[in-house]
């Protein structure tokens, strides 16, 4: 016989079992609860067709590598991510980071959302396990299950991944209006959980690319990502382009990096001298009254693409560029042509 202490003490057992059971937060797995929190005091709540703003998603100069850094020393959840110190190939996280993010025109804060929302890096304070999780981090160069091309193990080389497919959907999506799996901008699509969707910036069309789900509350989809960029950007304090979308230069001008150049899409051909901004074109280019006009010159195999109007008479290009007359992408008539600044 047990006797009655027994049965105190299996019930304040219970007791403190159901007590425990009451008061555990939820479980997000390799996520943290603040992954879930959306920051106080955002302008607009979520909307799964504006994941991202364009200007944004690639404002390569956003934050430097100093400033990733940092943030992997104290990140928002108050503490140091085991990246801080990490190295794969011997190459450390945030000189990757930092590397695929100029390589790829893409705001360095994309990567840190990525590979927290993919496996909790960031919120990890010691190497997780299994060992794929960090090397193979989002997948790239693996088939089925732990089935991996090791020439691609290293975050550096996950990241350098990762950087490229966001990159090939922006080009995609500029000069083809879509991306191989058919997400553009204002394009309808249906995500795998079934959500229609119509993005209104390139950047969320090339974000369900990556992540084609929305999972609104949840893991795994695009509110996910949203809602880190969110939590993120609060805690390295970072409000955008500096001037806000279309602040940087305008078609023909000078660039260093895409995030130079304040035209919705546009691209800088750090080719041109100095750098140029252009927009991949099919016919007609951007135009805003207070601008100088664009062209959308043929480039034959390569495209269309928008450069500056000229006049040859009295050439305004810039140094390293003549006033050259080029054919309209598309026209069949050579006569559809306009004299613009390019290479000699």
């Amino acid at each position: 016989m047990l006797g009655p202490r027994f049965g105190l003490v299996a019930a304040l057992a219970a007791c403190l079992a159901l007590a425990s059971a009451c008061s555990k937060t939820e479980d997000h797995g390799v996520l943290q609860d603040a992954d879930f929190k959306t920051p106080e005091g955002l302008e607009a709540p979520f909307d799964k067709n504006t994941i991202v703003d364009t200007a944004a998603f690639t404002d390569v100069d956003g934050l430097d590598g100093a400033v990733i850094q940092k943030f992997l020393h104290k990140n928002a959840y108050d503490r140091a991510s085991f990246l801080e110190t990490y190295q794969s190939n011997g190459v450390s996280a945030s000189d990757a980071i930092a590397r695929a993010a100029r390589t790829y025109k893409i705001n360095p804060l994309a990567f840190l959302v990525a590979a927290q929302t993919a496996e909790g890096l960031l919120g990890a304070t010691d190497y997780p396990f299994p060992p794929e999780r960090v090397e193979y981090v989002f997948r790239c160069g693996c088939l089925q299950g732990n089935n991996c091309l090791p020439g691609l193990a290293g975050f550096d080389r996950q990241v350098d991944c990762l950087g490229r497919k966001f990159r090939v959907a922006l080009d995609e999506i500029a000069q083809n209006d879509a991306t191989a799996s058919g997400w553009g901008k204002d394009r309808t699509s249906t995500t795998l959980d079934n959500e229609k969707v119509t993005p209104t910036t390139e950047a969320t069309a090339a974000i369900y690319d990556y992540v084609p789900r929305v999972a609104e509350g949840g893991a795994g989809g695009t509110w996910l990502f949203w809602n880190v960029w969110n939590v993120y950007a609060a805690g390295i304090d970072y409000a955008g382009p500096i001037g806000g979308p279309g602040a940087g230069g305008w078609i023909g001008d000078r660039c260093a990096s895409a995030a130079g150049c304040g035209v919705e899409g546009a691209t800088c051909a750090t080719n041109y001298p100095e750098g140029l901004c252009t927009v991949a074109c099919k016919g007609d280019c951007p135009s805003q009254p207070d601008k100088p006009e664009s062209f959308c010159a043929d480039f034959k195999t390569n495209g269309g693409f928008c450069l500056a109007v000229c006049n040859p008479g009295a050439s305004a290009c810039r140094e390293g560029y003549v006033c050259t007359r080029l054919k309209r992408f598309g026209a069949t008539d050579n006569g559809d042509s306009k004299y613009v600044c390019t290479l000699p």
